[in-house]
């Protein structure tokens, strides 16, 4: 049997090699990693029986249909929306990824930021590291505790869910907008669900984005989005980066609405090139600097989240390889 490991342009998370993935798949399986296209031939994808692509490197139909002897293609991590999933049906491919890792992780990002909007740290640091120092802590001028603040959450899957637990125990008040949880689901957590999502937008001071990536989603943070949110509300998103239509509308709305912040791990265009939001960021402008944080895709990050996400998805390919239906699938054959 022989694997192809697909991570294109972005940091490795194989500095030693798939030593990894030779656990789990034992010694008779070849393991090649490739960069990103045309690095390597796509003619050459017909030599693999398995392929693990990570999120953000495009795998399209011109890539699906040089697959001869695929039995899987693996998403190395939560999203698929870099896999063309009518392609590979067409091919009979199931299309399976990784969802059950970095939930920590991720939810631990999102809290971090929302704690720190919330109770402005970054304005602390902006202004100390100012010429004249001041040590007037009015300059933060109306916080409210958490009690007194309503939090909604989009989208209660397993990283929404474990975000809403962890702000249960600093006493925030929180809500969620999720139509494909059943009834109830809210009664195990203790929080209140909101049918309308404008209702949800428009009466929270924090709102943190927890939904996968598909065509309902796609650019759903636009300039609607953000004029029902309050005007000193609080954005934080580390679910995915197209579910913001534009950075620049950010921008607008950062400008705008002198109390406005935002909290993002993701974006559109990884790493961005052209925006201006970005250029402005990185001036370190005191006006936006502590009202904005830009993660560079960092919030699944930990040691054990990498191991895990590498492990889980050679289990994955080991499971077919031993004439087993796949699990985690999410292409509909």
């Amino acid at each position: 049997m022989k694997i192809c490991i697909i991570e294109g342009k972005r940091p490795s998370l194989f500095p030693e090699g798939p030593e990894i993935e030779k656990t789990v798949l034992g010694p008779d399986v070849t393991i090649d990693l490739l960069g990103e296209f045309p690095h390597y031939k796509i003619s050459s994808l017909k030599e693999y029986d398995a392929v693990i692509i990570r999120p953000g490197t495009p795998f399209g139909p011109e890539h699906i249909n040089n697959l001869e002897k695929a039995k899987v293609i693996v998403a190395l991590g939560v999203g698929f929306d870099h896999i063309d999933l009518e392609a590979a049906t067409k091919k009979n491919i199931p299309v399976c990824n990784v969802p059950d890792y970095g939930t920590e992780e991720v939810a631990d990002t999102a809290v971090a930021m929302i704690l720190n909007l919330h109770r402005k740290i970054s304005k602390y640091y902006f202004t100390l590291n100012e010429k004249d120092i001041s040590w007037d802590w009015k300059i933060l001028e109306k916080i409210k505790r958490c009690s007194e603040t309503q939090v909604g959450i989009i989208g209660l899957g397993r990283i929404g869910t474990a975000v809403a637990l962890r702000l249960k125990a600093f006493n925030f008040n929180i809500s969620y907008y999720d139509p494909y949880l059943p009834r109830g689901f809210s009664k195990s957590l203790g929080i209140k669900r909101v049918e309308d999502i404008k209702e949800l937008l428009s009466t929270s001071d924090i709102i943190s984005i927890h939904t996968p990536l598909n065509i309902e989603t796609s650019g759903m943070i636009n300039d609607q989005f953000l004029n029902i949110m309050k005007d000193d509300a609080i954005l934080v998103n580390c679910s995915r980066g197209k579910i913001l239509s534009d950075l620049n509308i950010l921008l607008k709305h950062l400008e705008k609405k002198s109390h406005f912040r935002v909290g993002l791990d993701v974006l559109p265009e990884e790493p961005p090139t052209t925006q201006q939001i970005f250029s402005e960021w990185k001036k370190n402008n005191h006006e936006l600097g502590h009202r904005l944080i830009i993660n560079p895709h960092s919030a699944f990050y930990s040691l054990s989240a990498v191991l895990e996400i590498r492990k889980f998805a050679a289990e994955i390919v080991a499971h077919i390889f031993s004439g087993k239906k796949p699990y985690n699938q999410v292409s509909l054959l």
